[in-house]
């Protein structure tokens, strides 16, 4: 892993050597500051600590497009990541005890040979496509388009560790839990005529992480995406998990625009959280249950200036003796829109059965939100309650709400001021500030002949 800093170093001056051969170059930065309380400690029953935590962070995001070069087409540079300095006591989710931390988000380089129908990258990415469940690695992934609408995707690396520590999935932060990891996706599509995204695309695909030799995950899946008409898209996707021998997740959905002013959706879920995590890892032997959501939602517009939307799932989860257990999680939306101002008011209910209460849990909550554009300025304000069916600490309601203001200071700088109190079971009082400093900028060059 200590070689990504030179990874890092090598991109920054191939970057740096190509931007000024580069057709469009984008560039961003976010100075991010924020003070808030954390607890510490506390036994139980006791009152724990409060400490005060302050950290500053840097968010920095390059790339470089459309780089000329005589080998490849479409050649990208992309560069995201992040540094963050407590100036106070050191924050207890910050991966470190030290003061400073950062890491590295993207780090990579793509480019396309023969006409586009070979893509190729190198550097640290997330795998996306079929059973990769954005995987992040350090390595590498080729895509070939071939003739009749067949495409061949594989990739290979080393899952990413965050905060540049080991790839030891029992001492760091490596979600994948392994030190190497590969696998690639078989698809095929075909095209129908008449409105445009018509048409067929299936694909079957494999990965593997392993960790010293043995495996972590071993998982191969299955993808559907159909669209028959121009108004109408099915979605299916499946994984199965070769190691346990069960299916993992599964997914079935239809997305239909019905006029101009109403959209549905409908959907069917099923997962087993277990066997999204590490085989590794000892909170699976807590989760070895499956759970299933089935439902949709609709969207219309009443007005040009209002939208409403409903969504409900029900949840059919494991009970105690094999039983299933039926489950509620439904909310409604409103949004209003009129020239410098929107508003928003949203409802939500949950529930769920309470295993380890042995009681129905979840909630009853509702949010208020709105935004007032003020020339170069804006201001938003955001309320969120929620009225708990289950005791917390001796509490069952919680309010949290912010207030945030900005300024775009010039074309390129904007300016954020924001902060944030509430109540909930787990804080009397919650307060927080934060002060973010924007920067986004676009070059465009083309070469004068």
């Amino acid at each position: 892993m200590r070689t990504t800093p030179r990874l890092l170093a090598a991109l920054l001056a191939l970057g740096a050597s190509t931007a000024a051969r580069a057709d469009v170059i984008e560039a961003s930065s976010t100075t991010l500051f924020t003070a808030g309380q954390q607890t510490r400690g506390g036994a139980p029953g006791a009152k724990p600590d409060l400490a005060t935590v302050t950290p500053l962070y840097e968010i920095v995001n390059v790339s470089a497009r459309q780089v000329r070069n005589p080998l490849f087409q479409d050649l990208e540079f992309v560069l995201s990541g992040w540094g963050a300095y407590d100036l106070g006591d050191v924050r207890w989710d910050a991966g470190t005890t030290g003061h400073g931390t950062g890491d590295l988000q993207t780090g990579y380089v793509r480019g396309q040979l023969f006409d586009r129908a070979v893509a190729l990258r190198a550097g640290r990415a997330f795998v996306t496509a079929g059973a990769g469940r954005m995987l992040q690695l350090d390595g590498g992934d080729l895509l070939m388009r071939l003739p009749g609408g067949v495409s061949v995707a594989a990739f290979a690396g080393s899952p990413v560790s965050q905060r540049f520590t080991t790839r030891d999935g029992l001492k760091s932060w490596n979600p994948a839990g392994g030190d190497l990891a590969y696998g690639g996706r078989v698809g095929w599509s075909i095209g129908f005529p008449g409105a445009y995204g018509r048409g067929l695309d299936v694909g079957a695909s494999a990965v593997v992480v392993e960790k010293s030799g043995d495996p972590v995950r071993q998982d191969a899946g299955l993808d559907l995406r159909l669209k028959p008409l121009a108004a109408v898209v099915f979605t299916a996707n499946g994984t199965y998990s070769i190691y346990a021998g069960k299916v993992a997740e599964g997914a079935v959905g239809v997305l239909w625009d019905a006029t101009k002013h109403l959209f549905v959706n409908a959907d069917f879920r099923y997962a087993r959280p277990d066997l999204f995590l590490s085989r590794a890892s000892i909170l699976s032997v807590f989760t070895d249950t499956d759970r299933k959501e089935i439902g949709g939602g609709v969207r219309y517009h009443l007005t040009e200036a209002l939208l409403v939307g409903a969504d409900y799932h029900a949840l059919l989860e494991p009970g105690e003796e094999g039983k299933t257990e039926l489950g509620h999680d439904a909310a409604a939306r409103a949004e209003w829109e009129h020239g410098e101002t929107s508003l928003g008011v949203e409802a939500s209910v949950l529930r769920t059965d309470n295993t380890l209460a042995n009681k129905k849990g979840g909630y009853v909550g509702g949010r208020l939100f709105g935004r007032r554009e003020l020339g170069q300025a804006f201001v938003t304000a955001d309320v969120t309650a929620h009225q708990l069916t289950v005791e917390v600490n001796g509490h069952k309601s919680a309010v949290t709400g912010t207030l945030a203001a900005g300024y775009r200071i010039t074309p390129l700088w904007s300016a954020v001021l924001a902060g944030r109190a509430g109540v909930t079971p787990f804080l009397e009082q919650q307060a927080d500030l934060m002060v973010k400093l924007v920067y986004n900028q676009t070059y465009r060059a083309r070469e004068v002949k």
